[in-house]
């Protein structure tokens, strides 16, 4: 979309198809700040703006009021349902699965996943004059070195970890882990790859227990983790306190708003929460908050987050300009939720959809997704169109009237029509492929979801009516074969060709 028709919006239209507004939206200003915030392990039915009877005593006040005050999109989906691939995805628009990585996650010291040569959202703002800035959780490979400056996690396999009793998995592990000199800059990470600033950790539950800023360990970890501490065995830092994970990313964000409020250039804020995934690491003030379980008060302490960075941008005078996402990166972790303990207390938060994290179902990989943008977005809108968080990098340059190279976001592709009001739905739009924990695939068209695995082995599919049957409870192949050819073929030439969005 090169030109933004904003004032051309017909109410009536909007009402009648996917996307509902309210009114007309004012001509956006050029460049807006931009705020994208990813939840952990936080499925749609844990957001009390999309299940408010089911949620019981259990509210997010703050993710509902961005909700009320901007476009809630009822049929979003993550990239994968689980989350190293769904990070990839956001941040490239591209599948995770075109990788070296086909299941699973990234595990302790993993390799870099991003390419060195790939475009990612963070530089393509760079290129448009925005400072980036990321807090919080990268999950994407690291380069650690050892003291001769040679890649301590160079001879690690993509699926190597600790805990894996596969032929050479944990020592192969350990091995790395006992070369890194852990004084030496850390390499491909967030700033290797388009961040200006990053405050946070690879991920919270594995080796090594410390913090980063920029490219460097701020502490060395000398001391092994307590075995009574949630995570991985390995090195942390004396006085590790996984209880200060949360309150350091909301103090760490509120500044850097702070800080570039102040300057004349626009900026790229990527807050990458750790919670609610496990470790379920609840903060003094909010211990008990709930009277629920400690979960909830986790699930309490994340929305209080996204009221702070709400409140940061208040503050600094810059939230009618800025441009707000939330959203997740897959389903409820269901083992860490503990579904009965909270239907105890009322709250269900498996209405919708069936499954949770890791699954080919929706309920692995539908999502909350929230965009607030208060000089355009009409408060209290909707949309039910099928998006991926893939979308994001297409939309970004959409916004910015960037082109794109052909060898980038392969996988993306712009909803700013939907956000803005200019398009109640996206016809031409490409299906969106789902993966899973597995390497399980499926593909969404319209109402109509197909699930084909990995390695069929004599298995079929199965075909579902997302508009009739949400909760996928009855396989309509059979009566279908048509829908299913036709989705298996489409599947089909989104791997072999290496993209699913058309080159312009």
């Amino acid at each position: 979309m090169k030109t933004m028709l904003l004032a051309l919006i017909v109410p009536l239209a909007l009402i009648a198809a996917g996307c509902q507004s309210t009114g007309n939206a004012a001509e956006p200003p050029r460049k807006p700040n931009i705020v994208f915030i990813l939840a952990d392990d936080m499925g749609y039915d844990l957001v009390s703006h999309n299940n408010p009877e089911g949620m019981g005593p259990l509210r997010t006040p703050n993710i509902d009021r961005l909700a009320r005050q901007g476009m809630n999109f009822t049929d979003a989906h993550s990239a994968s349902a689980v989350c190293t691939p769904t990070r990839y995805g956001l941040l490239t628009g591209r599948y995770c699965w075109r990788t070296e990585l086909k299941k699973e996650v990234l595990w302790d010291y993993g390799r870099p996943l991003i390419e060195d040569d790939r475009l990612t959202v963070m530089e393509l703002l760079k290129s448009q004059g925005y400072a980036t800035g990321m807090v919080g959780k990268w999950h994407l490979g690291l380069d650690w070195y050892d003291e001769d400056g040679n890649l301590a996690n160079e001879n690690l396999k993509i699926d190597d970890a600790i805990w894996k009793k596969g032929p050479g998995q944990a020592e192969r592990t350990l091995a790395c882990q006992e070369r890194i000199d852990w004084t030496k800059p850390i390499g491909a990470g967030p700033t290797a790859h388009g961040f200006d600033y990053f405050s946070g950790v690879d991920l919270p539950n594995m080796p090594p227990y410390a913090w980063i800023e920029q490219d460097r360990l701020i502490e060395i970890p000398s001391v092994p983790k307590p075995k009574a501490m949630f995570g991985h065995d390995g090195p942390m830092v004396p006085g590790w306190r996984l209880e200060d994970l949360l309150p350091r990313q909301a103090r760490d964000t509120a500044q850097w708003i702070r800080d570039q409020s102040k300057t004349d250039h626009p900026f790229f804020l990527y807050l990458s929460l750790t919670s609610p995934h496990s470790p379920i690491a609840v903060s003094e003030p909010f211990q008990g908050i709930s009277k629920i379980t400690r979960y909830a008060d986790f699930v309490i302490e994340t929305d209080a987050v996204v009221g702070r960075v709400m409140d940061a941008l208040d503050k600094a005078g810059v939230a009618d300009n800025t441009l707000v996402i939330f959203t997740t990166d897959n389903g409820t972790a269901g083992g860490f939720a503990r579904y009965g303990e909270l239907k105890k207390h009322n709250v269900d938060i498996r209405v919708n959809f069936r499954d949770d994290k890791g699954s080919i179902y929706d309920g692995g990989h539908r999502v909350p997704f929230i965009a607030r943008w208060p000089s355009v977005i009409e408060a209290g809108s909707s949309c039910d169109e099928v998006i991926c968080l893939n979308d994001f990098m297409a939309t970004t340059a959409d916004l910015l009237d960037a082109e794109l190279p052909d060898d980038a976001a392969e996988d993306s592709y712009s909803i700013l029509p939907l956000l803005t009001g200019e398009a109640s739905d996206l016809p031409d739009r490409p299906a969106v492929v789902h993966h899973d924990y597995r390497g399980n695939f499926a593909i969404r068209r319209g109402k109509w979801k197909l699930i084909l695995p990995s390695n069929a082995n004599g298995k079929e599919g199965q075909l579902f009516d997302m508009q009739a049957d949400p909760k996928e409870t009855t396989d309509v192949k059979d009566q279908h074969q048509l829908i299913v050819g036709g989705l298996a073929a489409v599947l089909e030439r989104y791997q072999v060709s290496g993209r699913s969005t058309p080159i312009d």
